[in-house]
């Protein structure tokens, strides 16, 4: 039986390896592969986690969507959190615009979710940039 690194090695480093993996394995690990390739991929991730869908299907999905991309070093990091002295005013201001919330609701993002409010701060900022 192949454990989580086994099945992580065979679809994203050794990927002749991928024939060796198991539908049981496939369908015990593809939750957790969701799970994790929705911090990129929320998407993907959403439509591969409906209600009755194939597990296997699932992994074999997954396996053929990152043949064509680069190696996921993010896969196993931990987010990295934002201290709330690092948002400047001008960029909670941009955020309460942009995302149409309200201020308790940027507050609770930064604390709860700084990696998104990092990439959406990251995102914004490279519009400014190309009007």
């Amino acid at each position: 039986m192949a454990e989580l690194i086994d099945v992580f090695n065979a679809m994203l480093k050794n990927r002749k390896d991928w024939v060796k993996i198991t539908d049981d394995e496939k369908i015990k690990y593809s939750f957790i592969f969701t799970r994790y390739f929705s911090k990129r991929y929320v998407e993907k991730s959403y439509l591969m986690n409906l209600k009755g869908i194939d597990k296997v299907l699932v992994m074999d999905l997954w396996y053929y969507f990152m043949l064509k991309e680069p190696f996921p070093k993010w896969f196993w990091s931990k987010s990295d959190k934002v201290d709330k002295t690092e948002i400047s005013e001008k960029d909670f201001k941009l955020l309460l615009i942009k995302l149409k919330v309200k201020p308790d609701d940027i507050i609770y993002l930064i604390d709860k979710h700084p990696d998104f409010i990092k990439d959406e701060l990251t995102y914004y900022k490279k519009l400014e940039k190309q009007i």
